[in-house]
């Protein structure tokens, strides 16, 4: 596939920032519980972040390949094969989560996961509310 430059005063959303905020937030998190609780709880709330984040990421990626009125079904398309592949990454990491590992608190995992889902949201409403989307 040959992508070919198009011209367009289009800026595409700073959504990269939303990812490392995820990133960021994940690790965070993990090494406070590796403080505070366990190694068990910090490598949970690990995995549980980053089955989280990974497959925004491949979202990311996909759905802002395209900007502009002339790719508009290109950029359907590619939001589309964002979504869809979003949902199958976050099964399958999941999946193996649950059958890989063999020391996991599931509560942690899914605490991380929740965190991670939820300060993608924050960061969302922050970067739509300022005025020129670059503010987070």
């Amino acid at each position: 596939m040959v992508r070919t430059a198009t011209m367009s005063n289009l800026k595409p959303p700073p959504v990269y920032k939303i990812i490392v905020m995820q990133l960021v937030a994940t690790g965070l998190i993990a090494v406070v519980l590796l403080l505070f609780l366990n190694a068990t709880a910090a490598f949970s709330i690990l995995i549980g972040g980053l089955i989280s984040a990974i497959p925004n990421c491949y979202f990311t990626i996909q759905a802002f390949k395209f900007n502009g009125a002339r790719n508009a079904e290109k950029v359907v398309k590619s939001f589309l094969k964002g979504e869809i592949g979003k949902i199958v990454i976050t099964i399958v990491l999941f999946a193996l989560a649950f059958t890989q590992i063999t020391n996991v608190n599931e509560i942690a995992l899914m605490a991380g996961f929740i965190a991670v889902q939820f300060i993608g949201i924050i960061m969302s409403a922050v970067i739509s509310s300022s005025p020129s989307g670059n503010r987070a």
